[in-house]
């Protein structure tokens, strides 16, 4: 039976360098995996278009995109979830009052409202991924104005005790360090886009294999049964995988799927 493996992108496809590149051996695993008739997936807490083009291009049996809000498999949508129009507005008005600065993630447009300036978050966010969209990034007042997901920073003047009370409730709220806060409607994750996946193709779970860097991995790490850590990996996800590979750096992909005998 072919295998369906997952990726995460940032730290495990690619690097987190300002080159973000795949390495060649990652490259060059991912082909022959493919060649075998193993199904190679992105898995990613990325909304579709703030995927690298390039990274796009290299021909993916499938997407899970905005942990596992959208998802793709063989060149067609079969799921996605949205925010309706109305509550999006409610929640981007709820953080406005909280004094968040917020990125709201959709499938095809992002919006940011907070400052990016020079040094900030959001300058990060505005110049990287303006220029992987579509579309410009714009802003919560836009007419196009949806989401499925959202990123926000918590400032110095933020009120958190009531951002928990009116966010936390709706959404699964996963720290990335700093005061930067990734925020997913309840019910959706990286590990649900991979049971629909597998339920949609025919897959059964013990063929499933996810490779991962970082916190908003952990969920699909522990619950397929072929879990694979970066050596640049954190700690935490270190300590709940199968197995540990070497850094993304050091050709991890291409010895951990040749560990597996998918290659």
């Amino acid at each position: 039976m072919p295998a369906l493996i997952f990726f995460d992108i940032d730290g495990t496809l690619i690097t987190l360098d300002e080159e973000h590149r795949m390495p060649e051996s990652t490259r060059r695993a991912l082909n022959r995996a493919k060649e075998k008739g193993h199904k190679i997936l992105i898995n990613t807490g990325r909304v579709k278009t703030a995927i690298d083009r390039p990274l796009l291009e290299f021909g993916f049996d499938g997407l899970i995109c905005g942990c596992g809000t959208y998802i793709e498999y063989e060149g067609r949508e079969i799921f996605h979830h949205t925010i309706s129009k109305d509550d999006c507005i409610r929640y981007a008005d709820k953080l406005r009052r909280c004094g968040y600065q917020t990125v709201f993630e959709g499938k095809e447009r992002l919006f940011i409202e907070g400052e990016h300036g020079p040094g900030s978050f959001m300058e990060y966010i505005y110049d990287y991924f303006s220029k992987n969209t579509e579309y410009p990034i714009e802003t919560p007042s836009h007419p196009a104005f949806c989401f499925d997901k959202f990123t926000t920073v918590c400032m110095p003047e933020s009120d958190r005790e009531r951002f928990q009370k009116e966010i936390g409730s709706h959404f699964h709220l996963i720290p990335h360090g700093g005061q930067v806060i990734e925020a997913v409607p309840e019910g959706y994750s990286k590990a649900t886009g991979i049971q629909f996946l597998a339920d949609y193709s025919g897959a059964d779970l013990s063929d499933c294999y996810a490779f991962g860097d970082s916190i908003n991995d952990m969920e699909m790490l522990q619950y397929v049964p072929h879990s694979v850590a970066m050596g640049n990996a954190v700690e935490q996800v270190k300590n709940v995988v199968e197995y540990v590979t070497s850094d993304i750096s050091e050709d991890g992909v291409e010895q951990a799927l040749a560990h597996y005998g998918l290659l």
